[in-house]
């Protein structure tokens, strides 16, 4: 009979495991399809102007002329927010109330517990579809998301122990 695993251990959630995190499991190439909200905005914008500059009716004012600049500020946005993607994300994360958070991990046999101020989240190895390795961690994807595990917390019992648990 096998003895049962266990692995505990805890780490801090700060800039560099959040840009590991990031490097690890997000593509960094850009799609033409994820412009398509950036260019919906600057048209909406430009329609709004255009439609304030050729119309008399009442609606035109101050007001309209303002939304159809605002709109374009929110393609604007949305462009740098794909275009310096990586540094968007890690200020998102830098600025939650969750960074510098001391979060402790539980491996066993039953899953994979972290814990700390914020977040309590147990996942169970009945529920992960699939545990990709990384050079650095662990894609272990649920059926609707997936969370990203680094190597630098874990030692080398804990690895094969999550290693064995790919599809």
């Amino acid at each position: 009979m096998s003895q049962a695993f266990h692995y505990t251990t805890e780490y801090v959630l700060d800039k560099t495991y959040f840009e590991e995190c990031f490097d690890q499991s997000v593509s960094p190439q850009t799609h033409p399809k994820q412009y398509l909200k950036t260019v919906i905005f600057v048209v909406i914008g430009l329609g709004i102007l255009l439609l304030d500059n050729l119309s008399q009716l009442p609606i035109s004012n101050k007001e309209t002329y303002y939304l159809g600049y605002f709109f374009i500020g929110l393609g604007v946005v949305e462009w740098l927010s794909i275009r310096f993607k990586r540094t968007w994300w890690l200020w998102r994360q830098m600025m939650s109330k969750a960074a510098g958070d001391k979060v402790t991990l539980e491996i066993n046999d039953a899953g994979i517990h972290s814990q700390s101020t914020h977040v309590n989240q147990q996942i169970a190895w009945t529920d992960v579809y699939r545990v990709t390795q990384t050079e650095a961690g662990f894609l272990i994807a649920l059926q609707k998301s997936t969370t990203y595990l680094s190597k630098r917390c874990l030692d080398a019992a804990s690895i094969e122990f999550i290693a064995s648990k790919q599809s």
